[in-house]
């Protein structure tokens, strides 16, 4: 992109220092002619001033034609093949001189607006026929299709009287994820340990509800149950049937993007914690042998049907990426009529939101309609006010006012996760710290006691 030959000009200090020193000397002649001596006569000195004026008038005229052409100064701007959200990553330049001179360059990246990157300018001295290379770290701040403009490069004239406004680079467009790097540790140091790390139980009992795998010798800890009576009389020993879990079967992500969902910690939207613990979960599920899919309500419309195999990870996160919250308030009953039009093979449907007690009627019923066909999970992001509520002070009139009603809430709030725990849906209730640990916890219980 290049500008306007006017418009890609700016003066520097050192032009504007000779300015200032002409205008000076110009005003003092000026005086001594109004209020000199008649018989004062400087004219030899008002011609030398006039042609050094002229001179240097030249000079500035011609140093300002020097603009570089686009094969003279050449930058490449190397990306990272995405980035994560809220995680610093380094952005390379790599300017290329062909002047034949030195020069002095000062650049600004265009980086997008909800990037948070160094300060700029960022400045350098590149020789002749060198390449100079230029280091920063950006922080993205929100998820989606980021775009990087070309870069604001300033470069100083032959004789510093100018600085040239370049537009140099390309257009880049890069994605910003998810901040996925607990999947990522899972492909480095497998899911079991991972999930060790990150707090989740790991239940080992072995159920009715699972698929046969081998006979093997009775081992203590194994019930009557498992003990294969025939295999035991034929030799003579205890035998016992070994269970594996079952694969091939369906979780499907209900994700509310309702305005709920907006709510702000650290830095990050509770939907960010839900999309974030959605991946975890899903990695795992995937790693289990079992399908994943994703359908989001209250807000942008999306379904991805079940997807199997570790690689399907990175479907999902360009599935999701880019999604965003609403202004729309939750609805839950639309959402459960939609998914069950769309997907009727019996499944584990995992509906993530931030449920509040006005809610109640309206997900009982969304509940009910899911459970004629799946199983059905509700996992309630809890808001940070009721983790401290018993230690809010009371001394003011308004604090008890408010304590009472945000006890209020808390108490319904938990009412009705009881009314769904009491009809046989799994729930979680979770912060947004424990989220991920919480939901991948309970998707174990499930599928170790053979309930998927």
């Amino acid at each position: 992109m290049r500008l306007p030959q006017f418009l890609s000009l700016r003066p520097t200090p050192r032009l504007l220092v000779a300015v200032t020193l002409g205008a000076c000397l110009a005003l003092f002649i000026g005086l001594i002619r109004v209020f000199g001596p008649d018989s004062y006569e400087p004219s030899t000195l008002s011609s030398l001033l006039g042609l050094g004026a002229l001179c240097l008038a030249i000079i500035v005229l011609y140093d300002g034609l020097g603009r570089l052409s686009s094969e003279q100064l050449v930058l490449e701007r190397h990306l990272p093949n995405s980035f994560s959200l809220n995680r610093p990553q380094s952005i390379r330049l790599e300017l290329s001189n062909y002047s034949g001179r030195e020069l002095a360059v000062s650049i600004s990246d265009a980086i997008p607006s909800n990037f948070h990157g160094a300060g700029f300018p960022l400045e350098q001295l590149i020789d002749d026929e060198r390449r100079g290379l230029i280091e920063y770290s950006v922080v993205p701040k929100v998820r989606g299709l980021a775009r990087f403009e070309p870069a604001y490069v300033l470069v100083a004239s032959r004789y510093g009287f100018w600085q040239f406004i370049h537009r140099l680079g390309d257009a880049d467009e890069v994605k910003v994820y998810p901040d996925f790097s607990a999947v990522s540790n899972s492909f480095i140091f497998g899911v079991e340990q991972a999930m060790r790390n990150m707090g989740a139980h790991i239940a080992k009992k072995k159920g009715s509800g699972m698929e046969f795998n081998q006979l093997r010798e009775f081992r203590e800890g194994d019930t009557l149950k498992q003990i294969d009576w025939k295999a035991s009389a034929k030799l003579g020993t205890p035998i016992s049937r070994e269970y594996q879990e079952e694969k091939d079967q369906n979780v499907v992500f209900l994700l509310d993007c309702s305005r709920r969902m907006r709510a702000m910690e650290k830095n990050l939207s509770y939907f960010d914690y839900a999309l974030n613990a959605l991946l975890m979960s899903s990695y795992i599920a995937l790693d289990k042998g079992d399908a994943v899919g994703v359908m989001t309500f209250s807000g942008q419309p999306s379904w991805l049907p079940p997807i199997k195999g570790k690689t399907s990870i990175n479907t999902l996160l360009n599935h999701l990426y880019a999604l965003e919250t609403s202004t729309e308030s939750s609805d839950y009953v639309s959402a459960a009529e939609n998914l069950l039009a769309k997907h009727r093979k019996r499944s584990l449907i995992i509906v993530l939101t931030n449920v509040r007690d006005e809610d109640n009627d309206d997900l009982h019923k969304a509940v009910e309609i899911l459970s004629k066909q799946h199983l059905v999970m509700v996992v309630a992001l809890q808001e940070r006010l009721l983790e401290s509520v018993d230690e809010m002070p009371t001394t003011e009139i308004a604090d008890a006012m408010l304590y009472a009603g945000t006890k209020h809430f808390e108490i319904n709030r938990r009412k009705m996760l009881a009314l769904l725990r009491a009809r046989g849906v799994s729930v979680v209730d979770a912060t947004h710290k424990n989220i991920h640990i919480q939901l991948v916890s309970e998707y174990l219980r499930l599928k170790q006691f053979g309930r998927i």
